[in-house]
């Protein structure tokens, strides 16, 4: 009997080994498997020699290699069994990236591998092209061009085979050229075949420009130190300008004043002026080191200094020399780092310009000062905020005079940006316009002008470029406006826009191309005459089949309902189930392949499959798997397709557990009624009619309009869109859904809805303040509100108002306000188990007022989890910009009592936890930056 080889091949005569535990060689029978082919009375000597051999391939170039027929000794062969995924070109390239251009002879003859890769049309020159790939290492213009050669011809094939990577980047970093030519292959076959090689061209370049970018940043922000010492600065900063208004106190008494001569002393207004000049030399101080900062990381050590020589120049021109000394003395207890950003730029241009021979020493001297610039940026932006914040009351002439001083010495080095040119610069009015006066913004000075001749320092373009500055080592090109929000007005870490549903990424040509196919299988059209590949993806993208695919859930069998979220048997794996076709598009992001193709969705939709990922401990997608019931449903389940990232076969173990635990997995059952809830009983007939029921029942018709009216004032479709994912239906049945399940059932409901993405925790927490039950209640005489007030409990409710929230004006805005209090509390639940869906959130820019809430609610329960003190037992002041403190009546943390007490918190011990422990927070919060960091991101 012959041998099935992959492929559809059999070999008659021969017989296949592997290595056993030990190593001996051993007959081997799994699918897929690779071995050392040869002739069965080959004695042990050759067998272990061939099967060593083999395992050498194996360890380097994947199982894949085995299936090229590699010669591992005289007559053997290495090969696959049948089963095995792929084509016979992932074999041989995989083979050819261990062997090499020296070794290919061990495929074999040279045409027939050749035609392996690119097919039987392949010519002397695809095959002298794609030997200088091999030669040189270009693995990727190979990877491609094989895959591609399904709809190039020769001569395209050519181009492509002489595309040339940047050092470093990998441009294809997995999945087999087969699966990647299936994609190329419906995408490109609609497309006429010149423009295919243009497109294929232009998504060269486009992602070679992408990884240009995504290393620029990662060296931008590796540019910085990895510990955050923006609260040592602030500490330092604080002690210099006390200390510099101390000196001429004590100058004035001559000696130590008292509390209460310190206090009836007024400074003179040249300190004022004074403090002013000090906050403008550190800005510019701080955005010459932020920039120096960004072109050592953009443009290496020697050159980026050179491009930075004027701007350091101009910045060490700022400050004097006895106050950058001053600044740097050593004050014990607190940070070593100067207490101004200027001394550091002295330093750093003295060493520039006194000859130091450029060794690794001078390196480490200038990138250790440079490490903190974006430190020295937040603090003087902050600081910046808090001095501004007082000129806008100010109307002194003293203040007057430092906002009309010129800028030209900084110009002369600095010079002025790209981003915000001074031709289109009006100024922050809030704080521009009483600094300026009379004067009109600095657009409308110009006026054919120099603009170093006609600005000043009230303009305030100088504190946009230091933010503009700080974005530059985070990435960005420049700071984005916040008009409206108060200080500091600009937003240096701007969060990215939220990526369009199903837009090809550019991460590589195998996640642009599977994207693009993904589009395809939805019904996306190919735009006609469009050689650029953005343009390419954004025709498919504008199909309206697109926005339609991404619309209505899933028949989810409530057998895979109730596992959601739950770990797989033995693997460690959690399972998610997708729900709707947003879950897939955001899989297929990730996994590079097709799930969220018309197909899948379709019969998703219908309850014909269930389609699952599953999740590793560290969050990471393992595998996609479409399982389908078995016959009769009853039997049970059956996986109908799995594969890992890029449609690769998943890690065997993993795959032989996850299979044997879909197959004890229950058939499909019809699904119970829901229950009746507690407060649905049909109540039970008063024995006597009370007064109280008839100042209901009289109340009902007014209560009812007035109920009516706050939900349209309040609800709207974004409010019952969110109520309509925690509750896994249409909007329209969300919140009969959410009165039913139960708090266990709607905290794992947030917890997947904010996993997913599919809401923020700000909107959820957002949808919970949604109360017009409340508002009406409250509009009632004292008298009925009191008789109303049940309604703003948990149920059960008394009979008459059981029959009022039935009536139909009244039922959905009872409904939601008790969604709305659910909600919350499931949040909290959620931030007491310390929950990483709730750590990554807040990681973001959580709102104040839900930040403050959710601390008061941990401080008062104490949950068992990891908690970080933030402000120290007894202390009222909590640190941070800006500043606040627990006992201010009007305060966030006093208004954050009463929601506290609304997710369940004795608020009365609220303050015996303060006095105990102080202020703390879960320690997953304070990642990355801190507590300033977390508290700062809270109010931008």
């Amino acid at each position: 009997m012959g041998i099935k080889l992959a492929g559809g091949v059999v070999a008659s005569g021969l017989r296949a080994w592997s290595a056993g535990p030990e190593g001996s060689p051993q007959a081997v029978e799994e699918p897929g498997a690779a071995v050392a082919l040869g002739p069965a009375e080959a004695d042990e000597g050759q067998v272990r020699s061939a099967v060593a051999e083999l395992n050498r391939l194996v360890a380097a170039g994947g199982v894949a290699a085995a299936g090229a027929g590699v010669e591992l000794g005289p007559g053997f062969r290495s090969a696959r069994l049948a089963g095995a995924r792929g084509d016979q070109r992932d074999a041989v390239i995989a083979a050819l990236r261990v062997l090499g251009l020296d070794g290919a002879g061990r495929l074999g003859d040279r045409a027939g591998f050749l035609v392996a890769l690119f097919g039987p049309h392949v010519t002397k020159k695809v095959g002298a092209a794609a030997a200088r790939a091999i030669g040189d290492g270009r693995w990727a213009a190979l990877h491609l061009a094989t895959a591609a050669s399904d709809v190039l011809g020769p001569e395209q094939l050519e181009q492509v085979l002489d595309l040339t990577a940047p050092e470093g980047a990998d441009l294809i970093p997995g999945g087999p050229p087969s699966a990647l030519a299936q994609h190329l292959g419906q995408v490109l076959a609609p497309v006429p075949g010149p423009s295919r090689l243009h497109l294929i061209l232009d998504l060269w370049a486009q992602v070679i420009e992408h990884h240009a970018g995504t290393a620029r940043l990662e060296r931008r922000r590796a540019s910085q130190s990895r510990r955050d010492r923006f609260a040592d600065l602030v500490e330092r900063r604080t002690r210099y300008e006390d200390e510099l208004i101390l000196d001429p106190l004590r100058s004035r008494f001559g000696r130590e004043p008292s509390l209460a001569e310190a206090v009836r002393w007024t400074p003179p207004d040249r300190y004022w002026h004074d403090l002013y000049t000090r906050l403008l030399q550190d800005a510019l101080a701080a955005t010459a080191l932020l920039r120096t900062a960004v072109a050592v990381a953009d443009h290496g050590l020697e050159e980026g200094l050179d491009r930075s020589e004027a701007l350091l120049a101009a910045a060490r021109a700022q400050l004097p020399g006895r106050d950058a000394v001053r600044s740097a003395r050593a004050v014990p207890g607190l940070t070593g780092l100067p207490a101004r950003p200027g001394a550091q730029v002295r330093h750093i241009h003295r060493r520039l310009k006194d000859g130091t021979r450029k060794d690794e020493k001078y390196a480490d001297y200038v990138r250790a000062r440079l490490a903190n610039a974006r430190d020295y940026g937040l603090v003087v932006v902050a600081a910046a905020g808090g001095l501004m914040e007082e000129a806008v009351e100010a109307r002194s002439g003293m203040l007057r005079e430092w906002a009309e001083s010129d800028l030209r010495s900084w110009r002369e080095g600095a010079g002025y940006g790209d981003v915000r040119p001074p031709g289109e610069w009006g100024g922050i009015p809030v704080w521009s316009a009483p600094l300026l006066g009379d004067r009109e913004p600095l657009h409308r000075r110009l006026a054919g002008s120099a603009p170093e001749d006609v600005e000043v320092v009230g303009d305030l373009l100088w504190y946009a470029e230091l933010i503009d500055a700080l974005a530059l080592v985070y990435g960005h090109d420049a700071a984005r406006a916040t008009p409206g929000i108060g200080a500091p007005w600009f937003d240096h870490d701007p969060p990215a826009p939220e990526p369009e549903p199903l837009a090809p990424r550019l991460d590589s040509i195998t996640m642009a191309v599977s994207g693009a196919a993904q589009l395809v299988a939805l019904g996306g059209a190919p735009p006609r005459g469009v050689r650029a590949w953005r343009r390419f993806t954004d025709g498919l993208l504008a199909g309206t089949a697109i926005a339609e695919s991404l619309t209505g859930g899933f028949a989810v069998p409530s057998t895979f309902t109730a596992l959601d979220g739950t770990v797989v048997g033995e693997t460690g794996a959690r399972l998610r189930v997708a729900r709707d076709a947003r879950t897939l598009a955001e899989w297929s992001d990730y996994m590079g392949n097709c799930i969220a193709g018309w197909h899948y969705v379709h019969e998703a939709r219908a309850g014909r499959s269930v389609l699952i990922g599953l999740y590793g401990e560290d969050g990471t997608l393992l595998l996609n798997a479409e399982l389908r019931p078995l016959r009769p449903a009853g039997r049970g389940w059956r996986i109908d397709e799995i594969a890992a990232r890029f449609n690769e076969a998943p890690e065997p173990v993993l795959e032989g557990r996850f299979r044997d635990w879909v197959a004890a997995v229950p058939g499909a059952a019809a699904d119970p009624p829901d229950p009746v809830p507690p407060e649905e009983d049909p109540p039970a007939r008063p024995a006597r009619r009370r007064s109280g029921s008839r100042l209901v029942e009289g109340a009902a018709p007014a209560f009812g309009t007035l109920a009516r009216r706050a939900w349209e004032e309040q609800v709207g479709e974004e409010t019952l869109e969110i109520f309509a994912v925690l509750a896994g239906t249409a909007p329209d049945a969300a919140l009969v859904r959410l009165r039913r399940i139960g708090p266990d059932k709607l905290t794992d409901a947030c917890r997947r809805a904010l996993e997913a993405g599919t809401v923020d925790l700000d909107r959820l927490w957002a949808a919970g303040a949604v109360r017009p039950l409340t508002a009406a209640v409250e509009a009632l005489a004292p008298a009925a509100r009191d008789r109303f007030g049940p309604l703003l409990g948990e149920p059960p409710l008394p009979s008459t108002l059981r029959r009022l929230v039935r009536r139909p004006e009244i039922a959905d805005v009872y409904a939601i306000d008790l969604a709305a209090r659910r909600t919350r509390q499931a949040v909290g639940r959620l931030a007491c188990a310390d929950d990483p869906v709730i750590a990554r959130a807040v990681a973001g820019r959580p709102a104040e007022p839900m930040l403050c809430t959710l601390i008061v609610m941990i401080a008062c329960r104490a949950p068992s989890i990891d908690l970080t003190t933030v402000a120290p037992p007894r202390a009222v002041t909590v640190p941070g910009y800006p500043a606040t403190t627990l006992e201010d009546p009007d305060g966030p943390w006093r208004r954050a009592l009463v929601a506290a007490r609304e997710l369940g918190a004795d608020v009365e011990a609220f303050w015996l936890a303060i006095a105990e422990h102080g202020l703390r927070v879960p320690a997953s919060w304070l990642v990355p930056g801190g507590w300033a960091a977390l508290w700062a991101r809270a109010h931008r």
